[in-house]
């Protein structure tokens, strides 16, 4: 029997159609507030990260700057880097004692700062330095946290997630930076605080249990990209250096606080922009070909041109550097999940070399900043630009080959899989069925992760030019992958791949 709506009786059908309609676009509680603690958490790191909000008396010079927020960047490298080694990150990321731990950890910053404001003592910067290493390591760590909690969204949520969050967060970051000294640092304590809250509100990742054999298999097959490794680290060492430019001018008062909120959403905006008129733009190896020019003529500005004309270069240049940095973390975002291995251990792996490099950029921004340093002003600027216009070459000559992983992994024996807890939501069940048979047949053909992720997608009938915005790759990429996916199957067409791949059962080898 159908049920009433208002021009009559509704077929059965058409019911559940309207019903599974809805409950795609709506978001549960508990994913909503998973959305809004990584807001907050991304308006807390962007605000440790990219201002002057925890100087201390001590510390706000340029000098300083540079050499705490560099110490915080080389801390949350180092933890990446130990994440991708460690065999329990599941474990730790998912551990509410962990957590904690770490987010008492993350207070202690703030905290001390907001003591010194008020009460007028000077921490040593012995402790000052460590209290950032602190900071920066517990900062990573809520990031692999978040990167597993967003995993349990689905791809096209995830994108949504990211993109908004993102956005909200800058807004955040303006509004904060507009309060008096110790009114922002409490209102930093409470998003710290709050973030935490909601997280443990938010639901927890369905593919720790379901998909370790996966994990295991990427880990055994791939290794760092050396050409994608060179870009990410280029990439983090510019991003450092102007954006320590630009927090010196902006504690020095030359640039008023809200830039840094204003660049993060023209980030925002610029990317929303890009995903809805031009998404093949948003591919790795595109989307530097086309900013390249703008950060060498950046460069030039800022390096050979004296006030006020550099410092009016720096915040543009600084959104352009920090689309690269939003772009790669928004596709990391998204491989854990269509490989479905653990989301922390692809993250981490993925942010280790552009984490890594942004700390190098803090560094040298400190060493420029000193008095012997001022006189290197120009050979730093000439230096990047000679990186920049060799990672133009590179780019130019293997415009497809910005990889997280390296593309042709030796083959291995797959591990047995393990037995999993069952699904209660139905639409969650199927797309996990589809992911799982798509990894057998990946480890069956030994199809590399780029092939594997769009193979999930020719399974469900998806076209080149779909897979290319989805992947934010270049459409002749998703064809040659498509090619080579063919021939190591020994198939002609789509139907003939979803027919072997619904075939797969786990465990099996051909």
């Amino acid at each position: 029997m159908g049920t009433w709506n208002q021009g009559g009786y509704a077929t059965m059908a058409e019911t559940t159609k309207g019903h599974a309609n809805r409950k795609a676009n709506r978001y549960s509680e508990r994913e909503l507030a998973g959305i809004a603690g990584f807001t907050l958490f991304t308006a807390s790191v962007l605000l440790a990260a990219f201002s002057p909000l925890l100087a201390t008396v001590a510390t706000n010079t340029p000098v300083m700057h540079g050499l705490t927020h560099g110490t915080m960047f080389a801390a949350m490298a180092g933890f990446h880097f130990v994440v991708t080694r460690c065999k329990g990150r599941n474990e730790l990321v998912s551990s509410n004692r962990v957590r904690t731990g770490f987010l008492a950890l993350q207070l202690l910053l703030p905290g001390i700062v907001l003591l010194e404001t008020v009460l007028a003592f000077a921490l040593p910067l012995v402790l000052q330095f460590a209290l950032w290493a602190v900071f920066g390591a517990s900062g990573a760590y809520f990031s692999c946290v978040w990167a597993d909690v967003r995993s349990s969204l689905g791809e096209e949520r995830i994108r949504a997630a990211n993109l908004w969050s993102f956005g909200l967060a800058g807004c955040i970051v303006a509004g904060v930076l507009a309060m008096p000294g110790p009114a922002a640092i409490t209102a930093f304590l409470l998003l710290c605080a709050s973030s935490f809250a909601l997280l443990a509100a938010s639901p927890p990742s369905t593919t720790e249990l379901t998909s370790e054999r996966d994990e295991r298999w990427l880990a055994e097959t791939s290794r760092y990209s050396p050409n994608g490794s060179y870009i990410m680290l280029v990439d983090g060492m510019m991003c450092g250096v102007i954006a320590g430019l630009v927090v010196a001018r902006i504690s020095k008062g030359v640039l008023p606080p809200i830039t840094m909120g204003a660049a993060f959403v023209c980030v925002a905006l610029i990317f929303l922009l890009l995903s809805r008129k031009a998404p093949r733009l948003l591919a790795m190896g595109r989307v530097q070909l086309v900013l390249l020019p703008f950060l060498v003529c950046g460069l030039i500005l800022s390096g050979f041109l004296q006030a006020p004309w550099n410092t009016v270069a720096a915040p543009p240049l600084f959104v352009i550097l920090y689309l690269l940095d939003y772009t790669n973390a928004t596709v990391l975002s998204l491989r854990g999940t269509l490989l479905s291995i653990s989301p922390c251990y692809c993250f981490a792996r993925g942010r280790f070399f552009i984490v890594l490099g942004q700390a190098l950029g803090w560094f040298a921004g400190a060493f420029v900043a000193t008095d012997f340093g001022k006189g290197w002003l120009t050979v730093a600027a000439m230096v990047l630009i000679m990186l920049v216009c060799a990672y133009i070459v590179v780019a130019t000559v293997r415009p497809d080959q910005y990889a997280i992983v390296a593309e042709e992994p030796e083959p291995v024996e797959a591990p047995p899989a393990p037995m999993s807890e069952p699904e209660t939501d139905p639409e969650a069940v199927v797309e996990q069925h589809y992911k799982h048979k798509c990894a057998e047949a990946t480890r069956a053909f030994n199809l590399t992760p780029r092939e594997g992720e769009i193979l999930f997608y020719l399974v469900k009938g998806r076209n080149a030019r779909h897979i290319a915005d989805q992947l934010y790759v270049a459409e002749r990429t998703v064809k040659t992958r498509t090619y080579h996916i063919y021939q190591k199957m020994g198939i002609h067409s789509q139907q003939e791949l979803i027919d072997i791949v619904e075939a797969q059962e786990a465990g099996d080898t051909a």
